[in-house]
């Protein structure tokens, strides 16, 4: 063998271990990314978690005191102390969870302020009614309870919010990261077979020592076989963390419902053992109260579907638009009785929807009408529905051969500048004062992600004083 021919092995061989190595070097940063990004993901999902869970240990405790004043079972007593000790522990934790997010350390403060507040108001409630068995409770009192509670479950929601969009976020970044990493893979896959195959016929042109040849060739596929078989244990290892985590979440939000079956048992007992005392108002709103807590249901069972399955998959059906907005319109009954607003319904009946989604979306749309309406000027809600081309669509990325629900909601109400009517769209952002007009600014955000998930489009045009009109465009 010639110096020139030992000198060209080597080259080949230096250049086939480099490019292998810088090869590996990517595949690791590129796998370390998606379990860093995975472990973000879940990172989020512990937080919500952990909300909803204050959030029910609160309702528990609120029960368990009702519980002792209705029946002056100290059993209760026992366990509303129970419940608040678990509630200070989960405030601990999730204070733990979120000190690298400012935002939401300020939250918690908030959180844990008002938390205090009903705790102490309980409290008092329970001491009054050991002090005195037979005085009831005023009216007053349960209504700043329930004050109260709003408070926090404001509180909570504008936490979860802030969270949901940054599992959006991560959740996003998450899929690209495994949709990248088995063809990133893949494409290592080949590279590595392309510079065994290089090194092979350099070497054989060199050598012409086939038995060392192969042999080297037989190690270097070992090694190569190594490395897949290491990346296939990682990717196996994330899916399970996953499905873990997946479970995870659907026990977690099942138990929420046993504050609701909670409330039902309460109100039916109220209901059979009180009945002759009730007012007809009184039954009516226990009656309403049955109503809200079986529609929470339905729709807890709508967030355990949307744990276990992508959005796409969602049911579409054919629905009544004219039956869903009476859903909303008895929904929303007190806030349209006492700003005396009348709701219009006009076009074709008929319209292709994930029917849950888009009662939320109707709800946020029509509690802004009703939010922004001018003082001296009852509102006015036209919705109008009509089927129309694509190619009438104001979207460049419109399906011009399909055809599609036009829905609008147009209103008499405040209106608001034509600069904003895309900035109104984005999570957080508010155009008016809070003190105003109350709000946490993500209700249009809610619409306009729903539209996306109908595969839709929506616009918004105002002008001040002249009221707001949404447009949306559904496939039909």
């Amino acid at each position: 063998m010639g110096g020139s021919k030992l000198f060209h092995i080597k080259l080949i061989f230096a250049f086939a271990v480099t490019l292998l190595l810088t090869l590996s070097i990517f595949s690791f940063l590129r796998v370390n990314n998606l379990l860093r990004t995975s472990e973000m993901v879940n990172h989020t999902n512990v937080i919500k978690l952990e909300l909803e869970s204050i959030f029910s240990r609160i309702k528990d405790a609120d029960s368990e005191q009702r519980g002792f004043v209705l029946t002056k079972d100290t059993v209760y007593i026992s366990q509303f102390k129970h419940s608040l000790k678990d509630i200070a522990s989960r405030l601990h934790k999730l204070d733990v969870l979120t000190k690298d997010n400012y935002s939401q350390q300020r939250n918690i403060e908030d959180l844990r302020w008002v938390i205090n507040k009903r705790v102490i108001h309980m409290q008092d409630v329970i001491k009054d009614t050991q002090l005195k068995p037979d005085q009831k409770i005023t009216k007053e009192r349960w209504l700043e309870a329930r004050a109260i509670m709003d408070e926090i479950k404001l509180q909570t929601n504008k936490m979860m919010n802030e969270e949901s969009f940054l599992l959006k976020l991560r959740t996003k970044s998450f899929t690209e990261e495994s949709t990248f990493t088995p063809l990133f893979t893949i494409f290592l896959t080949i590279c590595s077979i392309i510079i065994m195959i290089a090194a092979y016929y350099g070497i054989s042109r060199e050598l012409r020592v086939s038995n060392r040849l192969r042999s080297d060739l037989e190690e270097s596929k070992k090694e190569l076989l190594d490395a897949n078989i290491g990346l296939e244990e990682k990717n196996s290892s994330l899916a399970k963390m996953n499905k873990e985590l997946e479970s995870f979440t659907y026990i977690s939000s099942h138990d929420l419902q046993e504050p609701l079956r909670k409330i039902q048992t309460f109100i039916s007992r109220i209901i059979d053992v009180d009945d002759e005392k009730l007012s007809d108002n009184g039954k009516s709103y226990l009656k309403r109260t049955q109503d809200a807590a079986n529609r929470m249901q339905g729709l807890i069972r709508d967030l355990l579907a949307y744990s276990r399955l992508n959005v796409e998959i969602f049911p579409i059906e054919n629905t009544n638009l004219k039956l869903m907005v009476a859903e909303v319109e008895s929904e929303l009954e007190e806030e349209i009785l006492n700003s005396k607003a009348e709701i219009i319904v006009k076009g074709e009946p008929d319209v292709k929807i994930i029917i849950s989604q888009f009662r939320q979306l109707l709800t946020n749309l029509i509690s802004n009408s009703l939010k922004f309406s001018n003082p001296d000027i009852p509102p006015q809600i036209v919705i109008e529905n009509v089927s129309v081309n694509g190619n009438e669509l104001p979207f460049e990325d419109s399906n011009q051969s399909q055809r599609y629900s036009r829905i609008t909601i147009s209103d008499n109400g405040i209106g608001f500048d034509p600069q904003y009517k895309t900035r109104i769209f984005e999570v957080f952002q508010r155009l008016h004062v809070a003190k105003e007009y109350p709000g946490t600014g993500i209700g249009l955000a809610i619409v306009k992600k729903i539209v996306e998930n109908h595969n839709g489009f929506i616009a918004a045009n105002s002008q001040p004083n002249g009221g707001a009109v949404f447009t949306i465009y559904l496939p039909c």
